[in-house]
């Protein structure tokens, strides 16, 4: 398979352990509930019953099996990584570096082009300001005056459509590179497990085996 297919199965395996995870966590899944009605207690010959009233999921995973899954799985999620992680080795560039300096790229992006679309400005606020002044008696009276509200941006602005510019066909260029490796790489691995569909269905698949 080729590293794009590799981190799938990593990410399939993870998602397969996730769910038995949440699956045993719940407490309806992993006990039995029975409720003894005691009725004979109450009134003479009558008949004691037990009534199973667990909530257990649809699915009725076994524990025990569930338990011996994961343990597969992580010793499936160990193999894989160590093959993902030669085949990373033989590429000619940091595949982890160059996705983590793209990732910062991107977000970097959204600020400048946020920078980029500012314009300095004003706005008349009308009658907002107030004042004081005393009249020809003496008596302090208040005035109401406009605001003139200016915005002026404190930075070149064509400067930072440039670097948006640059900055956009480097990463459009570094991720046209990794999606090459991604493909073109090769990783020595073949799944245990069928990991298509469903996790659920993975799983009473693999129970049926």
């Amino acid at each position: 398979m080729n590293l794009k297919e590799a981190f799938q199965a990593q990410n399939k395996i993870g998602e397969l352990q996730d769910y038995i995870t949440r699956y045993l966590y719940k407490s309806d899944n992993v006990m039995t509930i029975t409720e003894k009605h005691l009725r004979s207690k109450a009134l003479a010959g009558q008949q004691d019953d037990s009534v199973d009233v667990s909530q257990k999921a649809e699915e009725g995973f076994d524990v025990g099996w569930l338990l011996a899954v994961w343990q597969e799985l992580m010793v499936e999620k160990e193999r894989l990584g160590t093959a993902i992680g030669k085949a990373k080795a033989n590429m000619e560039f940091n595949l982890d570096a160059a996705v983590d300096a793209n990732k910062s790229r991107r977000a970097f992006l959204s600020t400048l082009q946020g920078l980029a679309s500012r314009k300095s400005s004003h706005e008349l606020r009308k009658g907002e300001g107030r004042g004081y002044v005393f009249n020809n008696d003496g008596n302090q009276t208040a005035y109401c005056y406009d605001i003139d509200r200016i915005m002026t941006i404190d930075y070149d602005r064509n400067k930072v459509r440039a670097m948006v510019k640059e900055l956009t066909q480097t990463a459009d260029a570094v991720s046209i590179k990794i999606d090459e490796a991604l493909l073109t790489t090769k990783v020595d691995y073949k799944p245990k497990f069928d990991l298509a569909g469903d996790i659920a269905f993975i799983l009473e698949d693999l129970m049926e085996k």
